[in-house]
């Protein structure tokens, strides 16, 4: 594989290379590495900005999941000198154990104290009841892994997290452990206004390009009817798109919504057909600008819909009013 020679090229560099932001004089930087870039801002919540040195291979424009190229070289030089590594888990991000293991690193491997899932704890969804074979695409085989899009998943993983740099720097378990109920807090303050904000959604039927909304539409009330990719990394046939179409159809929903990694074709192509609206939604922190904390990624997600909503109704209502000239 190409990840092999990318490990053979960096070998001799992961001993004594030095790759991470310097700490501030006086202050140990705690240098973490995650899968996602939810990840690291939830990090930075309960350690500080000043604390954590936080390294993702993507950005949130992109989708850890999808990846199945080899690893760079930079990846594996970050991770030789990582404290900690924050991963998603549900076998979203299984590159990353190759990035693990050739890292040499082992206070990053599984048990050590610096590994930390953050999906233990979750109530997962989506979990497969049948044989899973390649036939059925890239299928989420341990359930549906966008779990922090559900707001209150992300308490959960603030405590996995919080366990991992506490593990890794025992002398600051206080103030991490303030942060971080600080930061449950806020969650909790923040769900009543979310939930209200969200009012105009509940009842909402949409089709998404893949079941990354899932938790989302849980939690608010919004059913999803159906997805441009049924088989998940696998290109839609034209009939898996003329069945969406009619299901869209049947059940009037008004949105196809996508994440920034994902072409527009299809969901343009349902969306004229159908009358709906096709929006990008970023599907992780990072992913919009202005999108920097996980505040602004569930703003960003409540007001994208509520926008594609009230313009979807408004087109509808405007042909309605042609059909009348």
């Amino acid at each position: 594989m190409r990840w092999f020679l990318s490990i053979l090229l960096v070998a001799v560099l992961l001993t004594g290379a030095v790759c991470w932001e310097e700490a501030e004089a006086g202050k140990s930087k705690i240098r973490l590495m995650a899968s996602s870039t939810d990840m690291i801002a939830i990090a930075k919540e309960i350690a500080g900005e000043d604390r954590v040195d936080g390294y993702c291979p993507f950005t949130g424009y992109q989708e850890p999941e999808l990846w199945v190229e080899e690893v760079f070289p930079s990846w594996l030089l970050k991770a030789a000198k990582a404290d900690v590594y924050v991963r998603i888990g549900l076998a979203a991000d299984v590159w990353a154990d190759v990035v693990i293991e050739a890292s040499r690193n082992h206070r990053i491997t599984r048990a050590s104290p610096g590994h930390v899932d953050a999906s233990e704890g979750i109530s997962v969804i989506e979990v497969p009841t049948w044989k899973v074979d390649r036939s059925a695409g890239e299928i989420h085989i341990m359930g549906n892994p966008h779990y922090l899009l559900d707001p209150l998943n992300a308490k959960i993983v603030a405590r996995n997290i919080l366990a991992g740099l506490i593990r890794v720097s025992p002398e600051d378990a206080d103030e991490f452990t303030a942060n971080e109920r600080d930061f449950e807090r806020r969650i909790d303050e923040a769900m009543p206004g979310w939930m209200e904000e969200a009012k105009p959604l509940q009842g909402l039927k949409m089709a998404s390009y893949h079941k990354t909304w899932s938790y989302f539409a849980l939690r608010f009330g919004i059913e999803v009817v159906g997805q441009c990719e049924p088989k998940p990394g696998i290109e839609p046939s034209p009939g898996d798109i003329q069945s969406l179409i009619a299901r869209m159809r049947q059940e009037d929903a008004k949105i196809v919504i996508r994440a920034p990694v994902y072409s527009g074709r299809v969901p343009d192509l349902v969306a004229r057909e159908t009358g709906a609206v096709s929006i990008v939604v970023p599907a992780h922190v990072g992913g919009a600008p202005g999108v920097d904390t996980y505040f602004d990624f569930i703003d960003s997600v409540i007001r994208a819909l509520k926008e594609a909503k009230e313009q979807a109704e408004a087109l509808r209502a405007e042909a309605r009013g042609g059909e009348g000239d």
